[in-house]
């Protein structure tokens, strides 16, 4: 019943994955396999939030709700997404492999290190100081750091390499990629700090 759509999801993308993971080309796989492992997160960080139900107390619902939330958007959205972009950049020639692979293992790292800390500029509600609620303002901040330094690079060879054919072709879902960079870094760094 309720974990049927997870269980779709990690199998659609297991589908798609694997056969790349255990191709014996002989390339390094980092990247692929943070990519994996961020695609799994999110199947089973999404099964937390189907733990209550409809006949759940609302304290035990708004929980559960809650941390869905503002993980998703102080930690698994980032690495996400960095991991993605970084992958379809790579995959571009936007960016180095090296490049990528150091932009999504730091944003691993910055969700290990600060993912929760990251939560506690939403706990003024709770009473909690300023000082705490400035930790959580800089972890959150800080999140948006290797996606945005990922997006500039790519950003830079975009302007070296715009003059051949392929790229041409693809402007538009290139442009849209640097700008996911641009607006989280203004969004989230900026106005969210």
């Amino acid at each position: 019943g309720k974990f049927a759509g997870i269980a779709f999801w990690l199998l659609l993308m297991a589908r798609a994955i694997f056969p790349a993971l255990l191709a014996p080309n002989g390339q390094d796989k980092n990247l692929l396999a943070l990519l994996t492992s961020s695609v799994v997160c999110i199947g089973l960080f999404y099964g937390t939030g189907l733990f209550y139900g409809e006949r759940t107390h609302i304290s035990v619902m708004e929980y559960w709700r809650w941390w869905v939330v503002h993980l998703w958007v102080e930690g698994f959205f980032e690495v996400f997404a960095t991991t993605a972009l970084a992958f379809i950049f790579s995959t571009l020639g936007l960016v180095s492999y090296r490049m990528a692979t150091a932009a999504s293992l730091a944003s691993a790292s910055l969700f290990m290190l600060g993912g929760v800390p990251g939560t506690f500029h939403h706990l003024y509600f709770a009473g909690t100081t300023t000082p705490v609620m400035a930790v959580g303002a800089s972890f959150s901040a800080l999140e948006v750091v290797p996606l945005v330094v990922l997006g500039h690079e790519a950003w830079e060879h975009w302007r070296l390499q715009h003059k051949t054919p392929w790229m041409a072709n693809l402007r538009w879902p290139l442009m849209c990629f640097v700008a996911v960079a641009f607006w989280n870094m203004l969004g989230a760094g900026v106005f969210g700090f």
